[in-house]
């Protein structure tokens, strides 16, 4: 099993911010378990405890997750709706 998104991560339309936001990948490794590696990703808000945004076993996986929300931490708009977007909502 590869793993799956917890939630969406998507560029969304509405003002930039400017808030602080932490993504924090978890990586370990499991003896006797194909494939070996675990990954977990969860984003910090200002303010809210940490919602998770992938669970893996797949590198490429991880990796896509992590640039994904970058995109959408850069894109115009995004609104802190709780569906993987970036910044505060009015």
């Amino acid at each position: 099993m590869a793993g799956g998104f917890v939630s969406p991560t998507t560029p969304r339309t509405a003002q930039q911010s400017g808030d602080v936001r932490s993504l924090v990948l978890r990586a370990w490794l499991e003896p006797g378990v194909t494939p070996q590696i675990r990954a977990r990703i969860v984003e910090i808000a200002p303010g809210r405890a940490e919602r998770p945004v992938l669970v893996t076993t797949s590198v490429d996986e991880a990796c896509r997750a992590v640039r994904n929300w970058l995109v959408t931490l850069q894109a115009p708009g995004a609104n802190e709706n709780g569906d993987g977007a970036v910044t505060r909502e009015r």
